[in-house]
């Protein structure tokens, strides 16, 4: 990510963060102001009330217990409103109240020497209401000065947060004009290259198909051509060995078994490159039982593999999706070179396994054959590429590299592990999702 795109994120962030702050300290604010005028307010009628009990005390209608009881929540609500008062955080211009409040004690006093003198004397009422409504008329004055200092709080926030809005709106331009266009443009003109590169690859690509099509007509052509002169001097051979065989000395006939001997071996090469340029042609993915492919190869093999008393097994092998023709070849040639590279009289055995192993299935075939030095395990898998001689090992050394075209369709990997007298285990994987990709 753009460092400038996050530092412009923790900018907006801290702002609306500070933002947040200041609105729950306005909200503290009011509530705590809203408080403490409730509390004035309650004081203010606790003083009326005990006016009134006076009044009915000296009527004889009342006991003066309530007004005790009256008088301590009148001195109680007296102390927390100049406690709170105290704790009060104000702006400037505020007018403290405490003193203020504190002024008010002689009124309180007064009353708590009137309330010792009950039932020793007449209660002096009129002296009694002048007090509380002296007390009344300072409190009404302190109630004002408490919702004016109130009303000056909640405007000096309401403007810090006017300052904070256009703040952020400011942040939020500077943003956007240093650090989101900056950024669109980079987005524009990457997207713009992005789109170039895509173009050339797909120009390349589409080039890269053509020759791939064009290489494949030639291989086609070439050998399937190669097969008519191939078939003329083989007809050819064929006629001098019948008919004038016998008119060959010894070394005449000698070349003449050259000659059908190369014939043979350059028919069989040009077959095998003729399948090997059409592998993988109008191919299709289809639902494939390995266990069943298995049945068909060993069906296919099976005079090969009675002859050299062959012993295949395998597990429970997956169904997968692939391309069942070509899967089935592959499994064919392994097979069969686990069979042909064999010590003489050595009786061979074939195991094959398979695993799950993340996006692909991983399969096994092991033998216990000839084995292959560590120099050759990469050579191998390259067509027309033999490690042992014709006169050994019959073939053209294009077995594996079918394998490995066919793994390669089904996106996956081949390799070998062996050591030399010691039998190979060939590895391939097959991923579970094919994704059809043509050249």
């Amino acid at each position: 990510m753009n460092k400038r795109y996050v530092i412009g994120i923790c900018i907006t962030v801290l702002v609306l963060g500070i933002n947040q702050i200041f609105i729950q300290y306005w909200l503290k604010q009011k509530k705590t102001d809203a408080n403490t005028i409730n509390v004035a307010g309650k004081q203010r009628m606790l003083s009326q009330r005990i006016t009134n009990e006076f009044c009915a005390i000296d009527r004889g209608a009342k006991s003066d217990e309530f007004l005790i009881e009256l008088l301590d929540q009148w001195k109680n609500a007296h102390q927390l409103l100049i406690s709170r008062s105290t704790k009060s955080t104000v702006v400037s211009g505020d007018i403290k109240v405490t003193s203020e409040l504190k002024k008010l004690d002689k009124y309180i006093r007064f009353i708590e020497e009137e309330t010792k003198l009950l039932g020793e004397s007449k209660l002096n009422l009129e002296t009694i209401t002048q007090n509380q409504n002296s007390f009344l008329s300072e409190m009404d004055a302190i109630v004002k000065i408490l919702e004016k200092n109130s009303d000056k709080k909640l405007r000096f926030i309401v403007q810090i947060e006017y300052l904070l809005f256009f703040l952020a709106l400011l942040i939020l331009i500077l943003e956007v004009y240093f650090i989101y266009r900056p950024i669109e443009k980079e987005m524009k003109a990457s997207s713009l290259i992005l789109e170039e590169k895509n173009e050339k690859l797909n120009h390349a690509f589409e080039k890269i198909k053509v020759k791939n099509k064009e290489l494949n007509e030639i291989t086609y052509i070439a050998s399937h051509d190669l097969q008519e002169p191939l078939r003329t001097v083989s007809s050819m051979v064929d006629m001098l060995s019948t008919r004038y065989k016998e008119s060959f000395d010894e070394q005449g006939k000698m070349m003449l078994g050259f000659i059908e001997s190369a014939t043979s071996r350059m028919r069989n090469l040009v077959k095998d490159l003729l399948e090997y340029s059409v592998l993988g042609q109008n191919r299709e993915l289809s639902e494939v039982d390995c266990n069943e492919i298995l049945n068909d190869v060993k069906q296919d093999l099976d005079h090969t593999i009675s002859q050299n008393n062959t012993i295949i097994t395998w597990g429970n092998l997956p169904v997968l999706t692939a391309y069942k023709s070509e899967l089935r070849l592959l499994f064919q040639n392994l097979i069969s070179n686990a069979i042909k590279f064999q010590h003489p009289g050595n009786q061979p055995k074939i195991e094959i396994t398979s695993e799950s192993s993340g996006e692909y299935w991983k399969f096994k075939v092991s033998d216990n054959g000839i084995g292959i030095k560590e120099k050759y395990k990469e050579k191998i898998f390259s067509i027309f590429k033999r490690i042992h001689s014709k006169e050994e090992y019959e073939g053209t050394g294009i077995g594996l590299s079918h394998c490995k075209k066919i793994v390669d369709m089904h996106d996956g990997k081949l390799w070998v592990e062996s050591e030399e007298g010691e039998g190979s285990d060939f590895y391939f994987t097959i991923r579970k999702e094919i994704v059809k990709f043509n050249l």
